[in-house]
């Protein structure tokens, strides 16, 4: 398929480069064309106004070279033109209606000629004719290779826009081919993310079913296993929505003041009873009154993602420290554990979509499907932040995320 839009690219950017150079070109010569013969003309009105003044055989002799003249009165004829040009000139123009600007001419087996035919008058009355002529063919071999030269490099042009759109079709189409990869691998991550749960309580229900005649507390463990599954499953669902909705730009993130310690405060003592349970010690240092500008409930998402990651990957008997601190321009929030920690290689990776350094290091039945700190990421870019992991293997790992401060101006 991408080798198909990358052919289909470099076609038409081909096709763009060909019309865009068959367009300037041709406005070049034409240009060029037009400048060339204005000269011509414009210098052969004015030789014959500078002769004209003074028609003698001496100056007629000192025309420039390939300049002809032919003049001829009741009283006299003069004419620097070679015997056998002069007389095809006045087969050509003689008795002809006279030319109100030079007109071009092949001469039959001659040069090419600008002809400028005018009446001579003398006392209100047209006593002869002048024949102005001059000879093109310098000029309309330089027009001549104007145009080789023009071919030349649109060949070459045409030949180096296709290798270059070619390249440059494949480097456009990277980012496509890495978002739709990754899109086919969200969909076969998130499918199996899916069947999981769904397995478990297909075959659970099934149990149920098998022993319709037992009572439901008889039942209750199988009831139990497929309730906690679907649990798991409503929330991998609304997960993926969010990210879904974050993607296709349809989550709106409120913009107001909030007052991120409370905030801070409230997920520490909601995840207090849970620490307790893991036997996991939460320390906390949170400033006062630390303001930023954004969503209260998202907010409380991102905090509980982090609280929860910290508290999955850290044994029992670890620390966890929450704390919150405020800049000049910087809110700094930052969630550190001494858990597991996350190896050099995977660090660049944790921030994707189902990614999960490893499974096997969570605390059992602790795991997720690997899409809390995709959002928390999501959220953290949607308040204008960043966010960042600083880990060692086996030595506890700390999220930073930095968000702005609010200013004061902003809070009144």
């Amino acid at each position: 398929m991408f080798r198909r839009v990358r052919f289909r690219i470099t076609v038409l950017t081909l096709s763009v480069v060909v019309l865009l150079y068959a367009i300037s070109s041709l406005a070049i010569f034409t240009i060029v064309r037009h400048v060339v013969f204005y000269g011509i003309d414009s210098n052969l009105v004015t030789t014959v106004q500078a002769w004209t003044a003074s028609p003698t055989l001496h100056t007629l002799e000192n025309l420039p070279q390939g300049t002809y003249i032919v003049l001829q009165t009741s009283s006299r004829f003069l004419s620097n033109a070679p015997p056998p040009l002069q007389d095809k000139l006045l087969r050509r123009f003689v008795s002809a209606p006279y030319t109100q600007r030079p007109i071009q001419w092949k001469v039959p087996g001659g040069p090419t000629l600008r002809v400028l035919y005018l009446p001579v008058s003398s006392g209100g009355n047209t006593t002869g004719y002048l024949l102005a002529a001059r000879d093109i063919n310098p000029e309309l071999n330089v027009l001549l290779r104007l145009q080789y030269v023009l071919w030349e490099v649109g060949v070459g042009g045409l030949a180096a826009a296709a290798l270059l759109g070619f390249v440059l079709a494949e480097r456009a189409l990277r980012p496509v081919r890495r978002a739709w990869q990754r899109q086919l691998e969200f969909v076969a991550d998130a499918s199996h993310e899916m069947r999981t749960p769904l397995a478990v309580i297909q075959s659970n229900l099934g149990v149920v079913l098998e022993h319709t005649d037992q009572s439901v507390m008889d039942n209750l463990e199988w009831i139990h296993n497929a309730h906690s599954e679907s649990r798991r499953l409503s929330k991998l669902v609304q997960d993926l929505l969010t990210l879904a909705r974050s993607d296709a730009e349809a989550l709106p993130v409120v913009q107001q003041p909030v007052n991120l310690s409370e905030v801070a405060a409230h997920v520490a003592e909601l995840f207090s009873p849970v620490m307790d349970a893991e036997q996991l010690r939460l320390s906390t240092q949170i400033e006062e009154s630390v303001m930023v500008l954004g969503d209260e409930d998202r907010l409380h998402q991102l905090l509980v993602i982090l609280m929860d990651n910290a508290a999955k990957y850290t044994p029992q008997g670890g620390r966890i420290h929450l704390q919150v601190q405020s800049g000049r321009t910087l809110v700094t929030l930052s969630v550190a554990d001494t858990g597991q920690g996350i190896a050099a290689g995977d660090q660049k990776r944790v921030f994707d979509r189902f990614y999960q350094a490893d499974r096997a290091r969570a605390r059992e039945g602790s795991h997720g499907a690997g899409l809390g700190l995709s959002i928390a990421k999501w959220i953290t870019e949607a308040h204008h932040g960043k966010i960042s992991l600083i880990s060692e293997l086996d030595h506890g790992t700390q999220v930073v995320i930095q968000l702005p401060v609010l200013t004061q101006a902003r809070k009144n």
